[in-house]
């Protein structure tokens, strides 16, 4: 029996398959009733459909990639499909094996049919559906290709010399927002300051590949937004200082965080970016998770400041400085390790994190509560203020370990 995996349906030149005309989907329910076990088998699979099929090579093949591309084992674990769901499989087929759009979807929704799986939601802008397709299309490390994405939302804007920042969004809120990286056939370079403040009815934001910066307070009291896919092309959330502040943002610098007081549950970062300024995630009281891009040498002063609900946290494995008040207030915040190399952990950077048990503190530190703050915070708050069993995990004769018996905190090795 013949292996038919690498084939391509659509090299032959063939009319599209398509469901319309037969009954694909019942001789796989049949399948999957008769077979359970086929469907974690693909040699049993391939061999069953080799037998329903025998003198359709087409078919066979394209219900096989559905299999190959886990998207059968992610449909058994369903009850509905919506159409976002949909078309991300439709997509993943399409793209990943060079199928047609009306082949693809005919294999998917013979499986979805034959898994009875039954159709949910609304009908999804064909924008939205295109940009949630595009953004599952790569992993996170790997960088996207740039494909175009308007958008029928409304946006003021400008000109700039390396293209068009979005200086103000001015439609109604809408559940699902895609920051389009083409205007008026004209590239989007960044989304400036203050553009959504306020925006409290946006739920999910997508910012099109090809738009590398987000400006100070771009989502600022967008308290009804959970999620945000970022594109690998970002570089920059907010602004530097104000003598290094990006052009392409404006000249007001007023240090505003990108997301702060947003609802973020959870923010994976990507990691083209470099800089993310300081406040960009404070007071989002639902986050619970961050992930920050390896290359990041330091986490601003204010960064997660007042993230009540933050529980996780990825630290860039070249971090080099945790600033001033970066984590202050993060209640549940339990246990943090510092990645090897970093150097400084300014005052504050963890005071009032009620919660936090442990801190592994790598023989790189050698300043701790430095900065140019008030000097009234100490870098993990006061006495009365730390967790009854607060302990600093490090290695012997470190500064860490002389830090910890200076200020009376219980240590041990790491």
């Amino acid at each position: 029996m013949e292996d038919d995996k690498g084939f391509k349906p659509d090299d032959s030149g063939l009319a599209p398959y398509s469901i319309t005309d037969m009954d694909d989907d019942k001789i796989l329910a049949g399948l999957i009733r008769d077979y359970p076990d086929a469907l974690s088998d693909r040699k049993r699979l391939q061999a069953l459909l080799l037998d329903l099929f025998p003198q359709d090579k087409r078919k066979r093949n394209l219900l096989m990639i559905v299999f190959d591309d886990g998207i059968v084992d992610e449909m058994r674990g369903l009850a509905q499909i919506d159409k976002m769901a949909l078309h991300r499989f439709v997509r993943s087929v399409e793209m990943g094996y060079d199928i047609r759009t009306r082949s693809a979807e005919a294999a998917v929704m013979a499986w979805a049919k034959a898994m009875g799986l039954s159709m949910e939601g609304k009908d999804v802008p064909e924008n939205v559906m295109r940009a949630l397709a595009h953004a599952q299309e790569s992993s996170p490390a790997q960088k996207k290709e740039w494909v175009p994405c308007e958008s029928d939302s409304l946006y003021e804007y400008e000109e700039t010399s390396r293209g068009l920042r979005i200086l103000k969004y001015v439609d109604f809120d809408e559940p699902v927002v895609v920051i389009p990286n083409v205007i008026e056939g004209k590239k989007v370079i960044a989304v400036g300051n203050y553009a959504f403040k306020g925006c409290v009815g946006i739920e999910k934001v997508i910012v099109s590949e090809g738009i590398e910066i987000l400006g100070n307070g771009a989502f600022l009291n967008c308290r009804g937004l959970k999620e945000v896919s970022l594109p690998t092309s970002l570089r920059g959330i907010g602004s530097t200082d104000a003598t290094g502040c990006p052009k392409i943002l404006g000249s007001e610098i007023k240090y505003e965080g990108a997301f702060e007081y947003s609802g973020l549950e959870s923010v994976t970062v990507p990691e083209s970016v470099k800089y993310i300024g300081e406040n960009s995630f404070a007071g989002c009281g639902q986050l619970r998770r961050a992930a920050l891009p390896d290359k990041l040498k330091e986490i601003r002063e204010n960064t997660f400041r007042w993230c009540k609900s933050l529980r996780e946290v990825v630290f860039p494995r070249e971090l080099d400085t945790v600033r001033i008040s970066a984590f202050e207030g993060c209640d549940v915040l339990q246990t943090v390790d510092l990645p090897e190399g970093v150097t400084s952990i300014e005052e504050g950077a963890f005071a009032g994190c009620k919660g936090l048990e442990s801190i592994y503190i790598p023989d790189s530190v050698v300043e701790i509560g430095g900065g140019k703050g008030t000097g009234f915070l100490k870098t993990f708050g006061e006495p009365d203020e730390r967790h009854e069993n607060f302990t600093i995990r490090c290695h012997l004769g470190s500064y860490a370990m002389q830090y910890a018996r200076a200020q009376q905190i219980r240590c041990v090795q790491g």
